[in-house]
């Protein structure tokens, strides 16, 4: 059985990612224009970062593998960098934009805190 930690960090990462895909969708336009480039070519990152995100949280919460969260904690330290730049996104995109995108953020490092917690840890080293 897994701990309540894993199944609400599981949760969280693809909480975040679906609020991140439907915010870009929603957005795309703006974000096409304010960009200069096509809205097909934009709506690839948000799903390429989805499937990497996803997948790390999976290889955690599903396969155990403990290395795994190294990796995605250095995604979740990207998306923290990324904060700063929140300000500019709600200039150029709207703030409803930007409103989702710190929610989508801070789902991410809930996550981060999740899998880290001593629960998550002990878990992970009880490898089946």
């Amino acid at each position: 059985m897994r701990p309540t930690t894993i199944r609400l960090f599981e949760a969280s990462v693809i909480a975040s990612q679906l609020i991140r895909i439907v915010n870009i969708v929603v957005h795309a336009g703006a974000m096409a224009a304010a960009l200069e480039i096509e809205r097909n070519q934009l709506l690839i990152g948000p799903f390429a970062n989805a499937l990497v995100a996803i997948g790390l949280a999976l290889a955690v919460s599903r396969g155990r593998f403990s290395i795994a969260r190294w990796f995605l904690a250095a995604v979740i330290a990207l998306d923290l960098i990324g904060l700063g730049g929140i300000p500019a996104v709600a200039t150029m995109i709207g703030v409803p934009f930007a409103i989702f995108s710190v929610i989508a953020i801070l789902l991410m490092l809930a996550a981060g805190v999740l899998m880290f917690l001593p629960a998550s840890s002990e878990w992970l080293k009880q490898r089946a």
